[in-house]
Parts: C-alpha cells; sequence; structure tokens
C-alpha cells in the first residue's frame, strides 16, 4: 500500500486515516500527480523557505570563510615566507571552508537549534518532537556541507525522495526538518 504522510506536519499516517494523529489537520489524498519542479514554480511559500535556507548557507559560507582565511593564513605563516606563491591555493581553501563550516554547524545547531545565518534569516532546525536536534542528528543533517557538490546532491535527494519538500536527504535521514520562526537568540552561547 501506499505510504501516506500528513500534509501539514509530515508525520507518516496508518492507513485509513481521515485526520492526522500529531497535528490533526484533515488527510487529502490527491489523485493528481504534481511534479516537485511544478511545486517550486507555482508555491511561493516553497520558494521562500529555499531562498531563506540558501541565504543562510551563504551567510555562514561567509563567516566560515573568513575564519578559515585567517587561520589558514596564522598556520602557514613559515610556508608563506619560505615560498610567497603558496599564499594562494585554489584547491585546498574550499575544501578548508568545508572541513570548519562541519562541525560550525554541528555544534551551533545542536546547541541552539540554528547557526547565525540561519538565526538571522529565522529559521530553525528542529526534530520531529520540537526540539533541538542532538549532536548525532546535527552531524548526520550537516555531513553533506563538507564539500558543496555532496550538498547540492543532498538536497535533489531529498526533494527528489521525500514526501515533505522542505526537507535534504539528510534531513529525513536525521529525522529534523528547518522551520520557520521569529527570532533565535544567541545569547547563552
Amino acid at each position: 500500500m501506499f505510504k501516506i504522510y500528513c500534509s501539514n506536519c509530515g508525520e507518516k499516517l496508518p492507513d485509513g486515516e481521515k485526520f492526522c494523529t500529531k497535528c490533526g489537520t484533515p488527510v487529502k489524498l490527491e489523485l493528481r500527480s504534481e511534479t516537485v519542479f511544478r511545486k517550486f514554480e507555482t508555491d511561493p511559500t516553497l520558494q521562500d523557505h529555499w531562498i531563506r535556507r540558501l541565504i543562510a548557507y551563504i551567510v555562514d559560507s561567509i563567516l566560515v570563510s573568513i575564519a578559515t582565511g585567517i587561520l589558514l593564513f596564522i598556520i602557514r605563516i613559515p610556508f608563506y615566507i619560505a615560498n610567497p606563491s603558496a599564499l594562494i591555493d585554489p584547491f585546498f581553501f574550499p575544501f578548508a571552508v568545508g572541513l570548519l563550516l562541519v562541525p560550525y554547524s554541528i555544534l551551533t545547531e545542536s546547541y541552539r537549534g540554528a547557526t547565525i545565518g540561519k538565526g538571522l534569516m529565522g529559521l530553525k532546525v528542529v526534530t520531529k518532537s520540537g526540539g533541538n536536534p542532538s549532536f548525532e542528528k546535527a552531524t548526520i543533517r550537516n555531513i553533506s556541507k563538507i564539500y558543496g557538490l555532496l550538498l547540492i546532491l543532498d538536497f535533489i535527494g531529498g526533494i527528489i525522495t521525500s514526501p515533505d519538500v522542505n526537507q535534504k536527504y539528510s534531513d529525513r535521514i536525521a529525522e529534523t526538518k528547518v522551520i520557520s520562526v521569529s527570532r533565535v537568540s544567541f545569547r547563552k552561547i
């Protein structure tokens, strides 16, 4: 039989349910098949969600890139003195950014539920129960940020295979999702 998910909260529903057992939303069975790409074209809420996630990722990447550049410069000063042309390393820098972006994302999301970029964009990562993801769940959902191509594949895999097109593939595995919130506080860090 088909798996049915709540259109409001994404909860998996038992066969024959008329209402979501978690949020009470009436179950709508649609026979027409709408493609993921059509949803992106026609749903402004979905477009807004992914645009805000993209901007949050860009903000976080800029912050981590600055920190990575400073850190690499300090660590590699002896190499720069010996060989000034070693200052520019276009192949290592993106990998180094990914190596720092992953732990940054894991720590901020498991502790506060959002990175700085997500907080600025009014987004928060939550588990099915509504709490912050554990360290393990944050690791699962952020490991694809180590390399840009993996993150793109994670996004595509999520929107194609998940009933909730707001989830990356790794969000589905970690049982997390990104929701809109009014504000995320970073005061207790």
